[in-house]
């Protein structure tokens, strides 16, 4: 005899699919009870909450989906103004060495680390790189002329408010994903009512419940490691500021879920060798996002491998991955 405990675990949480198919499987229960209902099935009274639940919850997934496609445009603006600030910091170091020699107390004023220090920066010291930057051009105006104040200073603001409109963007992007969560936690909860309103009606009888369940698209396929071994779903951890691959292969028809399960943000994109560097644009997958990827869109079939950068300077990253 199973255990009772059993009978009251709903078999809907945590379904390991992309949102499309989680979308697609309670749409085609609910279509399967219509149907029965109009073979003349007792079940009409199940969708009455059911119907709406799952419309909010197909609406959750576009809204996410929005939110994160105009949370990447950001982020890229962003990233494009740190590099046009590093692109600058080369310039000025040309017309400060016209002035002062490398050793002079006046370029160290400037780079107060080197201009090594300005080509690592990060979001977490950009505004005090822009403050020395800044400062030191007012201070040598008259030997360097203004221009270059003016131009950090319209960078600093530029990318502050790039910035800004960027967490904004993030927080819109947590509310929706917490929408679509507390939506599929809804419908899941509804499923599992229908699950057992409709084994009480077919007592004894468990292939009825094929009838109104098609678990196959829900069901996410197993993928292939590089040894040849069906495995589950795939975890890859990723060290801080470091690039990990991926032990997985891949074919041109393949889509993949990727889901950002550890602490920090990351970067995605194909290679077609295992120590191709970061591209201009990469992909981007903030913290718990997720995300089905086609494998063409990575590059395949030319692209082989699935590399993973670490955008944090202290935290490993991790990534969950799922053929779909």
């Amino acid at each position: 005899m199973r255990k009772l405990e059993a009978y009251a675990v709903s078999p809907f949480t945590n379904l390991k699919v992309g949102r499309d198919k989680i979308v697609d499987f309670f749409s085609d229960h609910k279509n399967r009870i219509i149907q029965a209902v109009a073979d003349g099935a007792p079940f009409a009274d199940l969708l009455t909450e059911f119907t709406p639940a799952l419309g909010r919850l197909a609406d959750s997934k576009t809204g996410t989906a929005v939110n994160l496609a105009q949370q990447g445009s950001e982020t890229m603006t962003v990233d494009n103004i740190m590099e046009t600030y590093k692109n600058e910091i080369t310039k000025l170091e040309a017309i400060v060495l016209v002035q002062f020699p490398k050793d002079s107390v006046e370029y160290h004023e400037f780079f107060p680390q080197g201009k090594t220090a300005f080509h690592r920066l990060t979001k977490a010291n950009i505004l005090s790189l822009f403050g020395i930057t800044i400062s030191a051009c007012g201070h040598y105006s008259d030997k360097i002329g203004e221009a270059s104040e003016h131009t950090f200073i319209a960078l600093r603001d530029a990318y502050i408010a790039a910035r800004d409109r960027q967490q904004q963007k993030k927080e819109s992007t947590g509310s929706t994903r917490s929408a679509w969560d507390d939506n599929l936690e809804i419908v899941s909860n509804l499923a599992f009512h229908n699950l057992l309103m409709i084994a009480d009606n077919y007592k004894n009888q468990p292939e009825k419940l094929r009838l109104f369940f098609d678990v196959s698209i829900a069901t996410p396929d197993k993928h292939t490691n590089d040894d040849g071994d069906s495995t589950e779903p795939y975890t890859l951890v990723i060290p801080a500021t470091d690039i990990a691959v991926a032990n997985i292969s891949f074919s041109v028809d393949d889509t993949l879920l990727l889901s950002n399960t550890g602490s920090a943000p990351l970067y995605y994109y194909g290679a077609a060798s295992v120590d191709q560097p970061l591209p201009v644009t990469p992909f981007e997958l903030e913290v718990d996002d997720e995300v089905e990827v086609t494998a063409a869109s990575l590059g395949a079939p030319a692209n082989k491998f699935l590399l993973f950068k670490n955008r944090d300077e202290f935290s490993e990253g991790e990534v969950e991955i799922v053929m779909v």
